[in-house]
C-alpha cells in the first residue's frame, strides 16, 4: 500500500463493493478490531463504524471505495481530518450545472480546492444525498494501478475468486487464462508464500502481466489451457476467469475449449485440490462437468457488476477421481 500511514479516527463509513461480494466483505469486517456496527443497506454497499486505525481496513481488497456521509463530523474526528489542507476535491456527476453548483458550494463552505485530476475527496450523489469518497482508500491507491485490457478480470471479482479457492500457505496456484495477471496478483497479496504460475496465449496480455508483477514472485508462460506444461497431480488450486464470449471467446469455441480445459484441470489437480472457474457460459460448463465425472461442483456464487452476471463455480474431485491413477501418457507429460 505504498508505505501509507493510516491515522486513528472515528467515523461512519460507506464501502462500495459488487453484488455477490458483500457478505464476504461483512465477514472480513467483523474480524477487524476497529470495526463495529456493520450493516448491509444494499446488495453492493456495506456501512460500518470505525474507531481506531484504518490499517486493517486498508488491507482488505473486497471493496472499491470508502465514503463518508457526514462531512462536518468526518472533518472533526474522522477520515477527512487526516487530509492535508486545503483539501483537494472533485465532483463526480455528469450534470454540468449540478457539478458547478456543488463546486461553488464546497469551495465557499469548506475552503477546499477543486482539483479534478489530483483529488483526495470525490463528491458523488447517492440515494441519501451527497457522499464524499475518501481518495486514500480507493482500490488503486491502496494496491497500485494495474495495466489492464478490456477483458481483464474485475478487481473485486478476482478477490472473490481467491477467497472461494481457500488457498493454504505454500500451495501451488495456477491461472491458465491469466491475462494481465489480476487473479494471481490478488493471490500474492493474500498468500505471499504461494507458488504461482500464469498462462495465456495472448502475448500482449503477458507483457502487461509481467509489468504488473514487477518485484513479485510470479511466473508467466505463453501457452494454451488445453495443454498445460505442468506435471500431473502437482497443482493445489486452479483459479481462472474462463472466456465466455462477451469480450473474448465465443460459445461455439467454448464447446471444444471447456471439455479440454476440464480434462487438463483433472490431470494436474492434486487429490484434494480445488478449482474456481468463472463464466457466463453456465449451462455449457455445467454440462461438461456432469459428463466428465472427475470433478464436481461443491459451491457456486452469482456475481453482478457492470451489466455482467457470471457465476463462480468451485470444483473438487469426486471420490472416485481422488483415488484414480493417472494414465501412463499423462504421467509422462
Amino acid at each position: 500500500m505504498s508505505g501509507m500511514v493510516m491515522p486513528c479516527i472515528t467515523d461512519h463509513l460507506v464501502l462500495r463493493t459488487i453484488d455477490g461480494a458483500a457478505d464476504l466483505l461483512v465477514e472480513e469486517l467483523r474480524a477487524m478490531a476497529s470495526i463495529h456496527s456493520i450493516r448491509q443497506p444494499s446488495v453492493d454497499t456495506v456501512e460500518c463504524t470505525l474507531d481506531g486505525s484504518l490499517d486493517e481496513l486498508a488491507a482488505c481488497g473486497l471493496y472499491s471505495t470508502v465514503a463518508v456521509r457526514d462531512l462536518d463530523q468526518s472533518l472533526r474526528t474522522g477520515a477527512l481530518s487526516s487530509l492535508p489542507l486545503p483539501v483537494r476535491f472533485r465532483v463526480g456527476t455528469a450534470d454540468p450545472a449540478q457539478r458547478r453548483e456543488m463546486i461553488d458550494a464546497t469551495e465557499q463552505r469548506f475552503g477546499w480546492v477543486n482539483r479534478p485530476g489530483d483529488w483526495d475527496v470525490n463528491l458523488v450523489p447517492s440515494a441519501g444525498g451527497w457522499i464524499a469518497e475518501f481518495g486514500p482508500l480507493s482500490w488503486t491507491r491502496r494496491f497500485g494501478r494495474l495495466e489492464r485490457l478490456p477483458w481483464s478480470t474485475n478487481l473485486i471479482v478476482a478477490e472473490v475468486l481467491v477467497r472461494l479457492a481457500k488457498i493454504q500457505p505454500g500451495q501451488r496456484v495456477v491461472d491458465p487464462f491469466c491475462g494481465t495477471g489480476t487473479i494471481l496478483l490478488s493471490v500474492r497479496r493474500s498468500h505471499p508464500t504461494t507458488r504461482l504460475l500464469g498462462l495465456d496465449h495472448n502475448a500482449t496480455a503477458l507483457t502487461l502481466a509481467t509489468a504488473n508483477s514487477v518485484g513479485g514472485s510470479l511466473s508467466f508462460v505463453r501457452g494454451v489451457a488445453e495443454l498445460l506444461p505442468i506435471a500431473g497431480r502437482s497443482v493445489d488450486r486452479v483459479v481462472a476467469n474462463l472466456p465466455f464470449g462477451k469480450q473474448v471467446g465465443s460459445h461455439r469455441a467454448n464447446r471444444t475449449l471447456y471439455p479440454a480445459v476440464l480434462d487438463e484441470i483433472d490431470r494436474v489437480l492434486t487429490a484434494d485440490g480445488r478449482a474456481v472457474l468463472l463464466t457466463e457460459d453456465k449451462r455449457l460448463l455445467q454440462g461438461v462437468i456432469e459428463r466428465q465425472r472427475a470433478l464436481k461442483v461443491v459451491r457456486q456464487r452469482l456475481l453482478r457488476y457492470n451489466g455482467a452476471t457470471p457465476t463462480a463455480y468451485v470444483l473438487a474431485r469426486t471420490r472416485l477421481s481422488r483415488t484414480a491413477r493417472l494414465p501412463r501418457t499423462a504421467r509422462a507429460r
